[in-house]
C-alpha cells in the first residue's frame, strides 16, 4: 500500500463532517476523488486491491444513536496502571452497553466513545469504569447526536438489521430476503442514508496492517495560535495527516499515518517544535475493539422491529 491507497481508506472508514449526506451506501469514487485529486477509476481500483487483499475486512452499517433517544456522546482516554489491566478493561468493555467505539493503542491507553441520554449520565458511566479498574482517564470532547430527518419504521429497521455486518450486501439478496422489490429496497437504502439514520463505513483487518501505523498526536496548543498549528502540519505532512479535530478550547487532535517505526517519533518531537505549541502526546494505533455480537446496539434494533408497525 501506498499513501494515496491509505488516505482513500481513512475516506471510506473515518467519514468526517465534510461529508453532508450520503445517497449511496459508501462515499463514491468519484467523491474521494475530488477530494484527493485522482480521478474514479483509480480511486475505484485501489479500493477493489484493499477488498481483495482482506485489509478491508467489511463493511458495516451504524444506525444514527438518536433513533434511540440517546442525545449525546464523549470521548474518554483512559490509562490503566499497566497493560494487564488495560486488556481488562477491553474485555469488559466488549459486553457493556453504551460503548460506541473502543481504540486499543500500545501501551497502557484505550480511548473509548460512550453515549447515553446526557452528558451528565455519560460521565457516571466513565467515572464508574475508572473507578473499577483504577484508570486515569481524561475527556477528549463531548458532541451532541444530531437528530436525523425522518422517523424510521419497521420495515427500515429490517433493512438496518441486514446491512449491520454486511453493509454492502446485493439488493437482489435483500430483497428476497425481506419479501419486498428490488426497487423498494433501493429506495429504502436511499432514503436511511440521506435523510441520517444511517451511516456505512469500511472496517479495517488490523492483521494485514504490514507495514502501516496510524497514529495520533494529541496537542496543547495557545488558542489564539489555532489555524497556524493546524495549517502548518497540513503543510508539513500533507497527505499523510488525514484528519485534524479540535477536542476542547487549546486542544488538537491530529491523526496521521505512517510507513515506518521513526516517524511518529520524529512527527512528535517536530510538533513540539511548532510555534503555539506548549506540550504534545503521541498514540500509535493498535486496533479498533469490536464488541462482541450480538451487541447492545443490536439488541435495539430487535426491539424497534419487535414494536414498530408495519408500513402502509
Amino acid at each position: 500500500m501506498d499513501a494515496k491507497d491509505v488516505r482513500i481508506f481513512c475516506e471510506i472508514a473515518f467519514k468526517g463532517l465534510d461529508y453532508d449526506s450520503f445517497t449511496d451506501r459508501r462515499v463514491s469514487p468519484l467523491t474521494i476523488g475530488r477530494k484527493l485529486g485522482l480521478d474514479e477509476k483509480t480511486v475505484r481500483v485501489r479500493i477493489k486491491k484493499m477488498e481483495d487483499d482482506g485489509f478491508i475486512k467489511y463493511y458495516q452499517a451504524m444506525p444514527s444513536l438518536a433513533l434511540f433517544q440517546l442525545k449525546n456522546m464523549n470521548t474518554y482516554r483512559f490509562e490503566a496502571l499497566n497493560i494487564a489491566t488495560k486488556h481488562r478493561v477491553i474485555e469488559h468493555v466488549q459486553e457493556f452497553p453504551f460503548i460506541v467505539e473502543a481504540i486499543d493503542y500500545l501501551g497502557k491507553v484505550v480511548s473509548i466513545s460512550i453515549t447515553d441520554t446526557s452528558s451528565e449520565a455519560i460521565d457516571q458511566v466513565a467515572s464508574g469504569l475508572a473507578n473499577r479498574f483504577e484508570l486515569y482517564k481524561w475527556i477528549l470532547g463531548s458532541c451532541i447526536i444530531k437528530e436525523p430527518v425522518s422517523v424510521a419504521d419497521r420495515l427500515d429497521w429490517q433493512i438496518i438489521q441486514e446491512l449491520r455486518y454486511d453493509a454492502l450486501s446485493g439488493i437482489k439478496v435483500l430483497s428476497e430476503s425481506l419479501s419486498i422489490t428490488p426497487r423498494m429496497v433501493e429506495y429504502r437504502i436511499k432514503k436511511l442514508l440521506g435523510s441520517e439514520m444511517l451511516l456505512v463505513r469500511a472496517i479495517i483487518n488490523s492483521q494485514k496492517q504490514q507495514g502501516l501505523i496510524f497514529y495520533e498526536l494529541e496537542i496543547s496548543i495557545d488558542e489564539i495560535k489555532r489555524y497556524e498549528v493546524a495549517k502548518r502540519l497540513s503543510e508539513i505532512y500533507e497527505e499523510k495527516l488525514w484528519s485534524v479535530r479540535t477536542l476542547a478550547a487549546g486542544v488538537l487532535l491530529a491523526n496521521l499515518f505512517a510507513f515506518t517505526l521513526a516517524e511518529p517519533e520524529e512527527a512528535y518531537v517536530n510538533t513540539l517544535k511548532l510555534e503555539g505549541v506548549r506540550s504534545c502526546s503521541l498514540f500509535i494505533f493498535k486496533e479498533i475493539v469490536e464488541p462482541k455480537r450480538p451487541n447492545w446496539i443490536d439488541g435495539l434494533i430487535e426491539q424497534k422491529i419487535a414494536s414498530s408497525s408495519k408500513p402502509r
